[in-house]
């Protein structure tokens, strides 16, 4: 196997257990975060516990932000910011992007990968659809909390090099990170979306888990209502759905998509509770927004968007 070397920008919870994970399988992993995390991994390591066992990774290069970091040392950088402060963290890292280099939207949310690459181009950019859950318990330890399907890596260019990013692919899996390539990433995106946006701000906003939100028809409602305009607007933007309509999505989100995760919150849940800014402007706000532009009414994505900004302001939270 051939070794990568591996930047992630934004390195909280997710990032931190992929690249501590892949820095334990041999490969050369910098992370970029906040200050108390980056000191509790420089000074004892990164503790991975949960799910996918017991880990502890001392072989990581943490860094509070990207500045002193040199050009030509990175393969692939995984962008794991928040979606809206996906501009900034590109501004940050450019210098790093060489001919070599390549750049993963490792992120919740469509446009993410239109920010990334209006800097950098199409052909070096990479999408993945993250659908495992991870959280910090205190700084310098990480928590694998649930996964519902394995990542998917793929490419949205032609000029892109697919075989590497297969093998990389493949390096994630063999690391213990479940991860599969797809030549289908926009279809992979979406079709997390879909998940998320019927469940996320409902979770939040009822500070319920998931399974709660199947149980009565007020917010199954709800949520087929928030997928079948998702379907809607991904129709009129020209996306390959699958299931191709939004009732076989929905069979597959109550049989097989709920069961795995139905005692997980929303991470917006928390979001709230550390009165932190969401993600919702690149979920259901992001929809709506696509709505407007093609032409196609929104009413429910629209709501949950305004009550999740309702209740961002009611907690002060600065957008």
């Amino acid at each position: 196997m051939e070794y990568v070397r591996i930047l992630v920008m934004g390195a909280g919870a997710i990032g931190s257990v992929t690249g501590g994970l892949m820095a334990k399988a041999g490969h050369t992993v910098t992370l970029v975060g906040r200050p108390a995390h980056m000191n509790a991994i420089a000074a004892e390591g990164l503790r991975i516990t949960g799910i996918w066992g017991e880990h502890h990774i001392t072989t990581l290069n943490p860094h509070t932000d990207a500045a002193s970091l040199m050009p030509g040392n990175y393969d692939i950088i995984l962008m794991a910011v928040k979606s809206y402060d996906t501009p900034a963290a590109m501004n940050a890292i450019q210098h790093l992007v060489d001919e070599h280099t390549l750049v993963c939207s490792y992120q919740n949310g469509l446009g993410n990968a239109e920010n990334i690459a209006a800097i950098i181009g199409w052909e070096r950019t990479i999408g993945a659809r993250v659908i495992y859950g991870a959280r910090l318990t205190q700084p310098g330890i990480a928590e694998v909390t649930v996964i519902a399907n394995p990542t998917a890596l793929g490419i949205y260019h032609p000029a892109t090099p697919a075989d590497r990013v297969r093998a990389l692919a493949e390096a994630m899996n063999a690391a213990l990170v479940p991860t599969i390539f797809t030549d289908k990433i926009a279809t992979a995106l979406w079709g997390k979306v879909a998940y998320n946006c019927a469940l996320n701000p409902l979770s939040a906003l009822l500070d319920v888990p998931y399974g709660v939100l199947v149980e009565t028809e007020y917010t199954r409602s709800i949520m087929e209502e928030a997928v079948h305009e998702l379907y809607a607007v991904g129709r009129a933007k020209g996306v390959a759905l699958e299931p191709d309509t939004p009732e076989g999505y929905m069979k597959l989100f109550y049989e097989k998509l709920i069961p795995p995760t139905a005692a997980h919150y929303a991470s917006m849940r928390e979001d709230f509770q550390r009165r932190r800014r969401t993600e919702i402007e690149a979920l259901n706000g992001a929809i709506a927004r696509y709505g407007r532009e093609c032409g196609v009414p929104c009413p429910v994505n629209t709501l949950l968007t305004r009550l999740v900004h309702a209740r961002e302001y009611a907690l002060g939270v600065n957008i």
